[in-house]
């Protein structure tokens, strides 16, 4: 691999400090190690753009559906959605979207919206509630029989 100092040199940026200050300066914002590593992909990145050859390294990214890459949803953030849908029904669902977009009934609240801002309308479209399971203090009524209207003969 070489030294950050060959990689900086093949991939393009200049030995002197102000050079590699201007390149280093977009990572600033990261922490230790994730700042070195960032800097090593994109001088690798401008390496093989440079060198007209592929990514040296797969991308991690590559082949997964977005969907799969969003952080899967909170508790809380399950029981506000079968809330409402319980509340608004069959289209649930266009109704919240509408909701997110800005149009009314403006009920979607902070849970709702928190969700909104981290997966999105495409994620919502795609969204499956999880199926309730009866609870044991729930009471199923039985079905019974018509009543006959004295008409039909048994």
């Amino acid at each position: 691999m070489g030294t950050i100092g060959d990689l900086e040199l093949r991939a393009g940026i200049g030995p002197s400090p102000a050079e590699r200050t201007a390149f280093w300066q977009q990572f600033h914002h990261l922490d230790g190690q994730a700042c070195l590593d960032a800097g090593v992909a994109e001088l690798r990145r401008r390496i093989a753009a440079k060198e007209g050859l592929t990514e040296t390294a797969p991308s991690k990214r590559r082949g997964v559906p977005k969907r799969e890459r969003l952080p899967p949803s909170t508790a809380e953030q399950e029981t506000a959605l079968q809330a409402y849908a319980a509340r608004h029904g069959r289209r649930w669902k266009s109704i919240l979207n509408n909701v997110w977009m800005g149009g009314a009934p403006y009920d979607d609240g902070g849970t709702l919206r928190g969700l909104r801002n981290t997966h999105g309308p495409t994620w919502l479209q795609s969204y499956r509630l999880a199926k309730s399971k009866p609870s044991a203090e729930t009471v199923i009524a039985p079905v019974e029989p018509k009543a006959s209207s004295g008409g039909e003969d048994m």
